[in-house]
């Protein structure tokens, strides 16, 4: 898994954040009432953290439920990576809506056809050890077997999901863990759209201040009282 991800790509995020004199904090430390850059920081510690959890974590375990218990630690990193891109995107891009919504693109041989990727990886986030003995699945309870070898070339791992109704057959939920990297790599790479927008934001903040005149002062003392004053109003988002 290390050279599936890297944290270069969160650590460049991180310094475009904190530069230009600061200008994410200034506009999103007050954004309608809400200190939206604590947000902002908290989900780029979790993606630095679940990163380099990544890059370092060993080889899968030979030994199943070792391995199994690894698999879990995979998915729950991915799981708060994507949790914190998400949230990224509602500070930046669009509050109201979730990328990659309605997208087939990682898992083949999905057990559950109508779920896009988005929330067929919750299923398999619960089924492979969040919370295994309480799903809801085809609006019926199930409660998934433990993990084993995945049978016949379906998977790496697959767990039955056994039904609470009686007389109803059991599920096989394959897992394959390449398609969990795919799900990874274009969850991840999506700081770069994110990137983006945070660059056109301080471009367009450039251009609306650049729009206002300030007041030229005959004596030096004065103007510089007037610079000051005009950075204080920068610096307090009166432009944005």
């Amino acid at each position: 898994m290390r050279n599936v991800v890297s944290d270069d790509k969160i650590n460049d995020f991180r310094d475009l954040v904190n530069s230009n004199s600061n200008f994410v904090y200034q506009i999103y430390k007050d954004k309608g009432g809400k200190n939206l850059f604590n947000l902002v920081c908290s989900c780029m510690d979790w993606i630095t953290v679940s990163v380099r959890h990544l890059e370092n974590a060993p080889e899968f375990d030979k030994d199943i439920d070792t391995r199994c218990m690894q698999i879990y630690s995979l998915i729950s990193s991915i799981d708060l990576i994507f949790e914190s891109i998400k949230q990224l995107h509602r500070v930046f891009l669009n509050e109201r809506t979730i990328p990659f919504s309605g997208e087939k693109k990682c898992f083949d041989n999905r057990l559950f056809s109508n779920e896009d990727d988005n929330n067929y990886f919750k299923t398999i986030r619960a089924c492979f050890g969040a919370h295994p003995v309480a799903l809801n699945q085809e609006n019926t309870k199930r409660f998934a077997s433990w993990p084993f070898e995945s049978p016949f070339n379906t998977g790496d791992l697959t767990v039955h999901l056994y039904s609470r109704e009686v007389n109803e057959d059991d599920l096989a939920l394959h897992l394959n863990i390449n398609e969990l990297l795919d799900f990874l790599k274009i969850r991840y790479s999506y700081i770069d759209v994110i990137t983006d927008k945070v660059e056109t934001l301080f471009f367009e903040y450039q251009k609306s201040i650049s729009k206002h005149l300030i007041e030229h002062k005959p004596v030096p003392l004065e103007q510089l009282y007037v610079l000051k004053a005009e950075s204080e109003k920068r610096l307090n988002n009166d432009y944005y």
